[in-house]
């Protein structure tokens, strides 16, 4: 009689632990990063603290470069589990906006490690893509009125107004805690969003 197969489970099973190791050295990298630069991160540092060998830190990320792009999807995935799926409207955006600022500050530490190098902040720009196409969804009622390049500088008003740097910016110049730069944002963005919606008022945009 034949063995009954295993081969399902034990790939599902490989894949499993896998994917544990990976996100162990993320997390690894993550407290590292939380307590120094990201220009000192190494990966023999990683590995130590992920308690795996440097040859599986580099198995599953080749370069730092790596390392740091999947320590910033770490950072969206968290963000993600506090404040819930990206906005499909402006109204929702402007309501996220004092959550998301407060989950920013709950690890404030590391996005200023990351934005402290140039390796860092490049991470942190490959992501983009996805932070313009969550703007342009949510404000596709202010944005389908304007011509391509009003839209355009539309985006990016907002992507600035409703960046991380910005609000850290908030707290370093003018002393602003978390609860009053959440609603100064929000103030922000309804304003924008408003005057967007407003072909008289949107004049010279």
């Amino acid at each position: 009689m034949n063995a009954p197969a295993v081969r399902p489970y034990s790939s599902s099973l490989r894949s499993e632990q896998a994917e544990q190791t990976r996100d162990r050295i993320v997390r690894a990298a993550v407290d590292l990063l939380s307590a120094a630069d990201a220009g000192d991160l190494s990966m023999n540092e990683v590995a130590g603290r992920a308690g795996v060998s440097v040859r599986t830190v580099y198995r599953n990320f080749a370069t730092r470069d790596a390392l740091l792009d999947g320590v910033v999807a770490w950072i969206g995935d968290q963000l993600g589990r506090r404040v819930g799926p990206p906005p499909s409207t402006s109204t929702e955006y402007v309501e996220t906006t004092p959550r998301v600022i407060a989950a920013l500050f709950e690890i404030e530490p590391l996005y200023r490690a990351l934005f402290a190098t140039t390796t860092g902040r490049e991470s942190h720009r490959r992501t983009k893509g996805a932070r313009l196409d969550d703007i342009q969804r949510a404000f596709e009622t202010e944005i389908e009125s304007m011509d391509e390049d009003q839209a355009r500088r539309f985006a990016a008003v907002m992507h600035l107004v409703s960046s991380s740097n910005g609000a850290l910016f908030m707290k370093d110049y003018w002393g602003l805690d978390a609860d009053e730069i959440g609603r100064a944002l929000q103030w922000a963005i309804r304003t924008l969003a408003d005057a967007a919606g407003d072909p008289k008022r949107r004049r010279g945009l």
